[in-house]
């Protein structure tokens, strides 16, 4: 007996300070569960220009708001029932209920008893309408815009067939591994979901991986295997030592040397026997196969190279290879782009004009890397370039009236001396416009690609949601996009060569990446 009215005394008490103390602990509790689980998953040594107060706030309160109602959604009908449950056990005993003295007129508890019914409907209907809320939210995390391309992607992957779904058009895929075996599952589940899409008889896929240490060149031969189920045509190079990989992988010549050779194997294949359209290239990312095709329909096809956008976590990641369409340094915070155009086609998710570009993944013509006779007439200009190459280029001296059309094959390659120090993914554009004059390049703000789980999830689908992006283009506006200029070396010394600004770094080293302004200088941050 005593025991029972233990109880009943606990859930009277709980029952007086539920209404006001358990929402408030429950919410805070939740709140700091998501800071925390931010903070060890994502915020620990983010830049903080990058991850605004105001706006990571907001997501957390996104998800800590129906997540709080849904848990006092449970609490208060939870309660009720065991309350009730309990009212009833306790009755079935012995009993005795004490004459009252000063009893309360009926009508007066009458009316209490209406009211905390009336306050228990409106509470559970305000929780329930918080979780209802949390489905939605969580329901329209992607944008139509960004999602354009799915549902016909999922038609190919149900129905495939060899001619395809697309235009016709023929696309060489390749790409460059390296201790990746977080990325390689979901990059070939996407590629293979891509692939049903453009059709198997249109593709070839080139992939190198360097002599890993880890499951990469396992996943891969078995990404092999799917390819040769399909009858889709692929070299699949793994444990290549045959480009012997620097002692040290530091951003200095020998580095940007080795990548460029890799690079150029990866392409072999295509240099040697011609017939596609367009490149897909794509670095060790994380992306969606609707988002590759994005990349393929940017412009409706009308551009000479097209690159997507890598973020991590001090925002747009590879600062030194993009430059704006003036071949100036660019911001890593959204809208990225100091200059207008750039800026308002970012703020309009349209493909913004760029110098130069590569950013994780590019689609291009491949004719600049074949042989002249593997060239298709018509993509290239037979008349002489109308600008002369620069004395700094490998190529000045070529004959002053020879075409783009006539011109030798390019490859990737590292700076020569009089050049800005580079990288390769820097050079391939820059050759493509001075020696070939293909400038419509293009970068597709729609097409965002990680090298992280954590930062894919958080730049893909948090901050693309329509509430944050509202709150990004709205609120925030690119009010700090100046202040995260990014600048590898001495901001003082930044010059300019024929392939826009350079950043002030000796090719002795690449350590240091610092903004313009001074409150945020990180100089023990290495940009590659």
């Amino acid at each position: 007996m005593r025991l029972s009215w233990a109880f009943w005394a606990f859930f009277s008490a709980l029952h007086q300070i539920s209404p006001y103390a358990i929402p408030t602990f429950l919410f805070a509790f939740i709140y700091n569960q998501v800071y925390l689980y931010w903070l060890a998953t994502v915020g620990m040594g983010s830049w903080a220009p990058a991850w605004p107060a105001n706006r990571t706030r907001l997501v957390f309160l996104m998800v800590s708001i129906p997540t709080w109602g849904l848990v006092m959604l449970i609490w208060t009908v939870g309660f009720t029932v065991l309350k009730s449950v309990w009212a009833r056990r306790v009755s079935r005993g012995e009993f005795y209920e004490a004459i009252e003295l000063d009893p309360e007129p009926r009508t007066n508890r009458s009316f209490r008893h209406g009211y905390i019914q009336y306050r228990w409907h409106l509470s559970v209907l305000l929780y329930l309408s918080l979780f209802i809320c949390g489905l939605f939210m969580l329901s329209t995390r992607e944008l139509p815009g960004d999602v354009r391309f799915k549902a016909e992607i999922q038609t190919a992957i149900k129905s495939p067939r060899p001619e395809g779904h697309g235009n016709g058009e023929k696309v060489f895929i390749g790409a460059m591994f390296y201790n990746n075996e977080q990325v390689v599952p979901y990059w070939c589940d996407e590629m293979i979901k891509l692939i049903k899409y453009l059709g198997t008889d249109n593709v070839f896929v080139s992939t190198v991986e360097s002599n890993s240490g880890d499951k990469t060149p396992a996943l891969l031969e078995e990404f092999g295997s799917r390819l040769t189920a399909l009858k889709v045509q692929h070299r699949i190079l793994n444990h290549d030592t045959s480009i012997t990989r620097p002692e040290s992988m530091d951003t200095k010549p020998p580095r940007i040397q080795f990548l460029a050779a890799v690079r150029n194997k990866v392409l072999e294949p295509l240099v040697t026997n011609g017939g596609y359209d367009r490149v897909i290239f794509s670095n060790d990312v994380f992306i969606e196969s609707e988002t590759i095709l994005e990349l393929l329909r940017t412009r409706d096809g009308d551009y000479d190279m097209a690159c997507g956008i890598d973020l991590s976590y001090w925002g747009m990641y590879d600062a030194w290879v993009l430059r704006d369409r003036l071949g100036r340094l660019v911001s890593s915070l959204w809208p990225y782009f100091l200059e207008d155009a750039g800026m308002q086609a970012v703020m309009k998710d349209e493909p913004a004009p760029v110098f130069t570009c590569w950013n994780g993944i590019v689609s291009f013509r491949p004719d600049p890397f074949l042989p002249v006779n593997l060239r298709v007439s018509g993509r290239l200009s037979t008349s002489p370039l109308s600008k002369p190459l620069p004395s700094s280029h490998p190529s000045f001296g070529q004959p002053a009236d020879l075409s783009p059309a006539q011109t030798p094959p390019m490859s990737f390659r590292a700076s020569v001396e009089g050049e800005c120090f580079s990288s390769e993914s820097f050079l391939m554009p820059y050759d493509m416009r001075r020696r070939f004059e293909m400038n419509n390049i293009y970068l597709n703000p729609r097409v965002i690609v990680s090298y992280e789980w954590k930062f894919y999830v958080w730049y893909k689908w948090v901050l693309r949601h329509w509430m944050v992006k509202w709150w990004i283009e709205n609120v925030e506006n690119g009010s700090m996009m100046h202040l995260g200029k990014m600048v590898v070396g001495e901001a003082k010394n930044i010059w300019t060569w024929d392939g826009g600004e350079c950043h002030p770094v000796s090719d002795r080293t690449l350590r240091v990446c610092c903004p313009l302004a001074d409150e945020f200088h990180s100089g023990d941050d290495d940009l590659c």
